[in-house]
């Protein structure tokens, strides 16, 4: 953080050391990046955890999978989520090769195809 000299004096009256002031937020200030990192970190993992667990309650509840096919199919599904993130799968052939079977990737996340709950 840069100050001008003036905003260098103007801090002398107020505090006796500037410089220690200058460390002291940025040490606050990269403490609040960490923080807010590590947070958003946490909540991805929560909602993909979730995820995980709606979509294995959703195949054995209106799919009908069981014991055997619902952990097969689950295992190919988070062995597709490391694809993606080694970078073997695009985001994008993925949805291009959906759309062969009829699968909008926008008309999926848009919000008035989604369930309407009764508290929303």
């Amino acid at each position: 953080m840069d100050l001008t000299k003036r905003q260098e004096k103007q801090l002398e009256k107020v505090f006796q050391n500037p410089k220690q002031l200058r460390k002291w937020i940025d040490d606050v200030y990269i403490d609040m990046i960490n923080k807010c990192e590590q947070q958003t970190k946490t909540m991805i993992a929560e909602y993909l955890d979730i995820y995980s667990i709606c979509v294995a309650y959703t195949l054995r509840y209106v799919c009908g999978f069981g014991k055997k096919r619902l952990p097969e199919v689950m295992k190919r599904i988070w062995n597709n989520i490391d694809a993606f993130k080694e970078g073997y799968i695009s985001v994008d052939d993925c949805v291009k090769d959906l759309q062969d079977y009829g699968i909008i990737f926008k008309d999926i996340v848009n919000s008035e195809n989604k369930i309407k709950w009764k508290n929303q």
